[in-house]
């Protein structure tokens, strides 16, 4: 099998080198690189034109979001497997060898993916899957020996929670890819989550217990920096997977879970910029739909004048 390596990005000129080297330094050799350049405004076009590498193909595209680029560089490859990394990221040299060694002992399964370890600013932490809330609950303290295969049902109950599978840990198979409907191009940001889902509906994953893959997080990461609309567009859809799940209690148990966990994260996101307004009217609609009374108390929390507000705080920690 033949890896199409999939880098989307985007005024990345000064790590986008990094990624690409890690890819370079695979263990694994069957592959190809496209780096597909979602219209960069920095030196990106400069320091990727210094590599010759035949291996790596350079797409230069207008600007249309992370989606789109990433389709676009799925559309110009010809590999058998296509293993997606951000340009902010990069791989240990077993990333790729890993992961098609899975996909040859289980060629039923058409999709890999496995552990991050992430640097948000200067914070580490070792194991990104130990600090989800919902996927954390299947694994041991200890790292698995081998890698596993993954219920269908029960990962999309926990993507209906929460997305713990990053695209640059993520290997899938292109006919599994191209039958679960590609990218969609109009989701601003969050639109690996979505896809994720659709996938999940169809097909299982297998996972490997080992942080294969660096993640790094800045100030302008596309998921914070678009994390309104993100959380947002997903509350949408899970709205919507709400009504069409109307009769499986346990896929809308976790869909209400995950609707309760984005309506919280964005409150906070609109506390934290002094968006009063925005975080009530958030709290309310989720406390409407929900029926949660913490939904409701973090409401008047909001609005309540800002000294008792904190003093309310420090006597829930407490």
């Amino acid at each position: 099998m033949n890896v199409s390596v999939i880098i989307p990005t985007y005024n990345r000129g000064h790590v986008v080198g990094e990624a690409l080297a890690s890819v370079l330094g695979q263990t694994w050799e069957r592959f190809e690189v496209i780096v597909a350049d979602d219209g960069s405004t920095d030196d990106t076009p400069d320091r990727l034109a210094a590599v010759k590498d035949p291996r790596v193909r350079y797409l230069r595209l207008d600007h249309h979001g992370i989606a789109a680029t990433r389709n676009a560089a799925v559309a110009a490859s010809r590999g058998d497997v296509l293993a997606f990394l951000d340009s902010d990221d990069y791989w240990r040299p077993e990333k790729l060898a890993t992961d098609m060694a899975f996909l040859s002992r289980h060629p039923e399964v058409p999709a890999v993916f496995s552990d991050l370890e992430k640097y948000d600013g200067d914070v580490l932490v070792p194991s990104f899957m130990r600090a989800t809330p919902v996927f954390s609950r299947r694994l041991p303290p200890e790292r698995l020996p081998d890698a596993i295969v993954l219920d269908q049902r029960e990962m999309l109950l926990c993507l209906l929670q929460e997305s713990p599978i990053l695209p640059s840990a993520l290997a899938v198979r292109r006919g599994a890819f191209e039958q679960a409907g590609w990218f969609d191009p109009t989701w601003p940001t969050f639109s690996d989550w979505e896809f994720l889902v659709r996938f999940a509906g169809r097909f299982a994953f297998g996972y490997v217990d080992r942080a294969l893959t660096v993640l790094r997080i800045s100030r302008d990461s596309e998921h914070r920096v678009h994390s309104e609309r993100g959380r947002r567009a997903m509350l949408r859809l899970l709205s919507r997977e709400l009504r069409t799940h109307r009769r499986d209690p346990e896929a809308r148990a976790a869909i209400r879970a995950g609707l309760h966990r984005l309506r919280v994260q964005l409150g906070w996101y609109y506390a934290e910029r002094g968006r009063r307004g925005a975080a009530l009217r958030n709290h309310l609609a989720g406390f409407v739909q929900l029926g949660k009374p913490d939904l409701l108390a973090r409401a008047a929390l909001v609005w309540a004048p800002r000294d008792l507000a904190r003093r309310l705080k420090r006597r829930r920690a407490a």
